[in-house]
């Protein structure tokens, strides 16, 4: 019995190290230092009308790479959020701004409040610049590109086949993150902030395994049948997300980040 006891002891301590060397943005904001505000401040999401099974998205833009910022392009179910059993389903482009240029791809699965995190780290040197980057999503493999170069190949793991049969929208968003373990510490000197994005563009999964060019946007108006402006927080977000700080400018969506009585101005 003795014997049983010490291995179960040690199998627990085990899987508790194996924890502890896999932090990822909810066990930062859970254990770590935060990020605060004195003042309120307000980022922006982008969102689509409609969900999509599969495809591959392709869009150019310049994110923020900037402590304490997250700026982003992701795929996510709407309904993740509720829990009560409904899987969380979610495929990520984020710079995240603890380190100059790094840009972060990751899934989640799994529950609302035991969610499944495969976080993996790239340097692009060019991030603050305009970039393409893709998102290529089938039934067995989940592909990132950055300009054409392959980052990451997810295929058939638990993960992907998850996520099988689970519609997503499409989004690029704006935000601050609590956890400065994950992301850096935000100073509000830093601020206002913005994400541009060019052009975007959607090609529809065929039953034959290709892809056909399904509709492109070019950002010269915001079309409100397939975008909608978010107006919410969520856990462990600083920001507020405003309808004002997501625009139009000169053909170009622009996504800003401000704090209290700052306007959401950008130029080129």
């Amino acid at each position: 019995m003795k014997k049983i006891a010490l291995l179960t002891l040690l199998s627990a301590a085990l899987s508790a190290c194996a924890v502890a060397e896999q932090p990822n943005q909810d066990t930062h904001a859970q254990t770590g230092a935060l990020n605060r505000s004195d003042k309120p401040l307000f980022g922006a999401e982008v969102y689509s009308n409609d969900k999509v099974l599969y495809g591959k998205f392709v869009t150019r833009m310049k994110l923020v790479s900037s402590p304490g910022v997250v700026s982003s392009f992701f795929t996510y179910d709407n309904e993740s959020w509720q829990g009560k059993g409904i899987p969380w389903s979610e495929i990520d482009f984020e710079a995240i701004g603890k380190t100059p240029n790094q840009l972060q791809t990751n899934l989640i699965t799994g529950q609302v409040n035991k969610r499944v995190h495969s976080e993996k780290k790239h340097n692009v040197p060019q991030l603050e610049e305009f970039v393409e980057y893709t998102i290529t999503w089938t039934p067995n493999d989940i592909i990132w590109q950055v300009d054409g170069e392959t980052v990451r190949h997810d295929s058939a793991s638990k993960q992907v086949i998850a996520m099988r049969d689970i519609p997503q929208s499409y989004r690029m968003n704006i935000w601050i993150s609590e956890a400065i373990g994950w992301v850096g510490q935000f100073q509000a000197s830093s601020l206002p902030l913005h994400q541009v994005v060019d052009w975007m563009e959607y090609y529809e999964y065929q039953d034959n395994g290709q892809f056909s060019l399904s509709w492109r946007d070019d950002f010269n108006n915001f079309d409100e049948k397939r975008w909608g402006k978010g107006d919410w927080g969520f856990d462990s977000n600083l920001v507020t997300f405003s309808p004002n700080n997501a625009n139009i400018v000169n053909g170009k969506l622009v996504l800003s980040l401000t704090e209290e009585g700052m306007p959401a101005n950008y130029s080129e």
